[in-house]
């Protein structure tokens, strides 16, 4: 009687790996903790390529019985996003993100590979702007019971592809954050070079009614040695087994084909009773180079199968040598200048002996740099190097990477392709609030005023230019009225009216901004015996004779983040006031004059 097949219903094994896929469904009764950890690059809008690290965590068992329901089983994805990736969601006032995520995956079966795609929900997650480094971002999803039929027998790989993240990210007050960040796509690429099995895993079949006395079924049904030295040896195992409730005699075992002589066997195999086995021992002796083949025979007493094949292969290779294996181009697209991002390039070894790696460089448009950790790659193994695109120039630009080694082909190159993205081409300002408190110092009275109010900036984030809503509130001075009433004191109301917009720069951590505005007392009191209010002067009109401008700028030896604010300072004159009434005289005295000093500290609101 001949083996049994595995046969694969293509609905239901879709189903499957639906709930498989990162890893859902599998037998509730006998599930095991199954986890795999995977990097991304995910393409994020302003800032690029950002790295995405996800954790992927299920509960499946290896074994899955035929017929046995698996039970619902929940999936359970931590997303570790970069930290450059939160300084872009900052920019636009992003606190929160949501959506969904969609998964590659292939379920790779004996005889069929199925690409298949598994939603995931993303819920609403908050963003900690105030706090430094990377971010985790949930995904979670359930699978529903299945039921596997006899048909299904077999093993299986779940295997993890690419990922697609489907974002909102949202403001305070819970609208959509302003484009491109608010609502996007990104397409992210798993990194080479990563085992992505997420779980193995066996469809059995109990209780299998076997109606011919002797059944054999030999495992594996082919052979392949692969590379061999000539002159070394590689040995196999080919195990006969009897499914039948009868003893299976076996009459012979031989190998034959064009390279027979390459091959050779040895077996304890002469009756093999029901549910028991035997081994065939098949030994690969190359010579000479190239391939060679041949067919190992096993002759039983099964009424349905009297000759059972089994093909065997291998390629005998004179001087193990090695095989570079590597990318053939490198594509950064657009990239402002003075930004950057990075790209590894795995450099794999398919050969037979270890790969040197002699040296590595780049030759062409100074934009591109490079480090690595390639010295001695072994056969199966690799390296990277890691590639940084940082233009500092617009339009196209482009470098060759240069691989040295003991690689009969030496030297590799992988062309490197990249664009400076044009200045103007930065999309719509993005719009900043801050708070504002601090004091000014004025030199006249040597005396200080407490400042508050509020700036909201539109910021250009490919130049760095902004223009903004300057707000300063009211405040009050004291000014001593000597000239009237001695050792009398009274106080002046301030307020400030801005001409025009202030504007400025934010260019490497450095604010600088210039403003004008008039300085007005609207009003000058005091309090005589301590209780009489008497106005002494000021007025509507009572303000600097021109418009004051003050420029600011971050000190030495701070920085100014558009997400965490920071401190500026400046020193300004002060033109004398005029249209006060009888204090103008007074209030010059205390106001007016060169050598004053402000400082503000800026916090955002988010």
């Amino acid at each position: 009687m001949s083996p049994i097949n595995f046969k694969t219903n293509g609905g239901r094994l879709r189903s499957a790996i639906a709930a498989t896929a990162l890893i859902a469904a599998s037998g509730a009764a006998s599930a095991e903790p199954v986890n795999l950890v995977l990097n991304y690059t995910c393409p994020f809008p302003l800032i690029g390529n950002q790295a995405v690290i996800a954790n992927i965590s299920a509960d499946l068992p290896s074994t899955i019985e035929a017929g046995t329901p698996t039970g619902d089983v929940p999936i359970d994805v931590i997303a570790t996003v970069a930290a450059n990736a939160k300084t872009g969601l900052g920019l636009v006032g992003a606190v929160s993100v949501e959506g969904t995520a969609e998964s590659g995956v292939e379920a790779v079966l004996p005889t069929q590979t199925l690409p298949l795609t598994v939603l995931l929900d993303i819920p609403f997650t908050e963003i900690p702007v105030n706090e430094p480094g990377t971010f985790d971002v949930p995904a979670i999803g359930v699978q529903d019971s299945l039921t596997f039929g006899p048909e299904d027998e077999g093993t299986g790989e779940i295997q993890v592809e690419g990922l697609t993240l489907n974002m909102i990210a949202r403001t305070a007050d819970g609208s959509v954050a302003p484009a491109p960040i608010g609502e996007f796509t990104s397409v992210c690429t798993l990194d080479a070079g990563q085992n992505n099995v997420l779980q193995t895993f066996e469809i059995t079949v109990e209780d299998v009614v076997i109606d011919d006395p002797q059944n054999i079924v030999v495992d594996p049904a082919s052979v392949a040695f692969g590379n061999v030295q000539a002159g070394l040896t590689e040995e196999a195992t080919v195990t006969v087994s009897n499914d039948g409730d009868l003893p299976l005699g076996i009459n012979g075992v031989s190998i034959s084909g064009a390279d027979a002589a390459a091959f050779s066997q040895s077996s304890d195999c002469s009756v093999v009773n029901a549910g028991e086995s035997c081994a065939v021992t098949v030994t690969y002796f190359p010579s000479g180079e190239g391939a060679q083949n041949a067919t190992l025979t096993i002759e039983s007493d099964d009424p349905d199968a009297q000759f059972s094949d089994v093909s065997l292969s291998g390629t005998s290779v004179a001087v193990p040598v090695p095989e570079i294996v590597v990318q053939d181009e490198a594509s950064f697209g657009s990239v402002l200048p003075g930004e950057s991002t990075t790209q590894e390039i795995v450099i794999g070894n398919d050969g037979t002996a270890d790969l040197t790696i002699n040296g590595i460089d780049i030759s062409g448009d100074a934009a591109y740099t490079q480090t690595n950790d390639c010295t001695t790659v072994a056969p199966d193994a690799s390296c990277s190097v890691t590639v940084t695109f940082a233009p500092q120039v617009e339009g196209p630009l482009s470098a060759t990477l240069s691989i040295a080694s003991n690689d009969a082909n030496s030297p590799s190159q992988v062309s490197l392709v990249g664009t400076g993205k044009e200045i103007d081409d930065g999309g719509e300002p993005v719009e900043l609030s801050y708070d504002l408190e601090g004091t000014t110092t004025i030199a006249a009275s040597d005396s200080d005023l407490a400042l508050t109010g509020q700036i909201d900036a539109d910021l250009e984030l490919a130049t760095g230019l902004y223009t903004a809503d300057l707000t300063l509130d009211n405040t009050t001075a004291t000014v001593q009225i000597s000239q009237l009433f001695r050792k009398l004191k009274a106080t002046a109301q301030v307020q400030f009216e801005q001409v025009g917009q202030t504007t400025g720069l934010l260019q490497n951590n450095v604010l600088t901004s210039e403003s004008t505005m008039y300085i007005k007392v609207p009003k000058v009191t005091t309090k005589l015996f301590g209780f009489i209010p008497v106005t002494l002067g000021g007025g509507a009109d009572c303000r600097t004779s021109e418009p004051v401008t003050i420029n600011l700028q971050t000190p030495e030896g701070e920085t100014f983040s558009p997400l965490e604010g920071g401190i500026v300072a400046g020193e300004y004159d002060l033109p004398p006031l005029e249209n006060c009434g009888a204090l103008t005289g007074v209030l010059n005295g205390f106001l007016s004059g060169s050598g004053n000093t402000i400082q503000l500290g800026l916090t955002p609101i988010l």
